[in-house]
């Protein structure tokens, strides 16, 4: 297990473009979302979901906590679960990425340690910000641009310590990018995983 790292998931989105609750699709026989719970199971001893409607994912059994900044995005789910842990950091991911990688959760924990803030992996040169971890320390930062209903993610990247993991190590620990692959409409949807 990685130890103090809470392995969290966001579940709070509207899917409108999937046109249903992307997180109970199914993909394999089983909601989407339970793929990235059953990889955080592996490697979090502590772990957190984020969701305004907890008796929606109650067959997972996670903890959750809701949002503080309602409608505000991914962006207030990082807030909510930086607000809620009681670890100094937390991998965040999104309920719609099937594929996440045990060996590269692993390495962006080890790498958000000193002075760094958030450790995002960066798949053709554009952050994958919920793929990544955050220290508790970001929090201010956080409250302050949703207060000034800034929303977008990379935008606090500004006034935060990043490293980023650029593409050509990704593909060092990686065979491919397809374990950034999310969810945002059916067609999305993947075939089975194989290898």
């Amino acid at each position: 297990m990685v130890d103090d790292v809470t392995g969290v998931i966001l579940a709070g989105g509207a899917s409108s473009r999937f046109g249903s609750n992307k997180a109970l699709a199914s993909h394999d026989g089983r909601p989407l979302i339970s793929h990235a719970a059953d990889t955080l199971e592996h490697l979090f001893a502590q772990r957190l979901l984020v969701t305004n409607t907890p008796e929606t994912y109650a067959f997972l059994g996670w903890p959750s906590v809701a949002d503080r900044f309602r409608g505000a995005g991914p962006l207030a789910g990082i807030h909510a679960a930086l607000g809620a842990i009681a670890t100094e950091r937390a991998f965040v991911t999104g309920c719609d990425m099937p594929f996440l990688s045990e060996s590269l959760v692993r390495r962006l924990a080890e790498l958000a340690v000193g002075d760094c803030d958030v450790v995002v992996p960066c798949p053709g040169g554009r952050p994958e910000p919920l793929y990544a971890v955050y220290r508790r320390r970001c929090l201010p930062t956080i409250e302050a641009h949703l207060r000034r209903d800034e929303r977008k993610i990379g935008l606090i990247f500004a006034s935060l310590k990043v490293r980023r993991l650029e593409e050509d190590e990704l593909l060092a620990m990686l065979p491919d990018l397809g374990t950034f692959l999310n969810v945002n409409r059916p067609t999305d949807l993947p075939g089975p995983r194989r290898g």
